[in-house]
């Protein structure tokens, strides 16, 4: 094996093993949910909104589940302001973590015949990157840390990566702002309106699901990319 993915592989371990152990701890012990997050901010006034913001672009570095704070966002500052914080500060997140992971671990190299689905990603990633980060960005199943990571690793000209990721990011944003802002009511309209995003989103993901499915083993990309991990 290459030593320069032997080394990223080991870092990726790290990081992984790190990420459970807090997953771990807040589960057992800390239980941290989006009410206590909501409480929290709300004694920071109109520095609110910078503080919550600053939450998400610290968030990939304590790899705290992004969904719980984007629940909080929107049961804090409502649907439509709720969404706009979710979306800069998840954007800013993942463009900081991209530059960080750049300079501490640099490029991969991924030769391994067997993970061919895995090596042609990586060529679509650095040949067509909005288009390509913004399909895994929108594909169903794939960790959004986990996408920042790989487009770290590879040619992927910041800018486009970003404005995949933003408009990649839309749709989820979309969901969770409204989700939170109708926690403490949620009425029928509130409902309704719910399920129809939900099967709206299900539909997109559905739709990436296919179009990358033209391109790559979807399954068999999954396998490859838990190779990186086990290896």
């Amino acid at each position: 094996m290459n030593s320069s993915l032997k080394s990223f592989l080991w870092k990726i371990i790290i990081l992984l093993v790190v990420a459970g152990g807090m997953l771990f701890i807040n589960k057992m012990f800390l239980h941290i949910k989006p009410d206590h997050i909501e409480s929290w901010v709300e004694n920071f006034g109109i520095w609110a909104p910078v503080v919550i913001i600053l939450i998400f672009i610290i968030r990939p570095f304590t790899l705290i589940p992004l969904s719980i704070i984007a629940v909080a966002c929107g049961l804090l500052f409502g649907r439509y302001m709720g969404t706009l914080y979710i979306v800069s500060g998840t954007v800013l997140g993942a463009l900081l973590s991209l530059f960080v992971l750049r300079y501490f671990l640099g490029e991969i190299q991924i030769n391994d015949e067997q993970k061919q689905n895995l090596n042609a990603l990586k060529k679509d990633l650095e040949e067509h990157g909005f288009k390509s980060v913004l399909m895994i960005r929108l594909l169903p199943g794939v960790n959004f840390d986990l996408v920042t990571y790989i487009c770290a690793r590879v040619e992927v000209k910041w800018w486009k990566y970003t404005l995949a990721t933003l408009v990649g990011t839309l749709p989820g944003s979309i969901l969770f702002g409204f989700f939170g802002s109708s926690l403490l009511s949620l009425k029928p309209q509130s409902i309704i309106i719910l399920s129809g995003l939900i099967v709206v989103l299900a539909g997109l993901a559905l739709f990436m699901k296919q179009e990358i499915g033209k391109k790559y083993d979807v399954n068999q990309l999954k396998e490859e990319t838990k190779l990186l991990k086990e290896n």
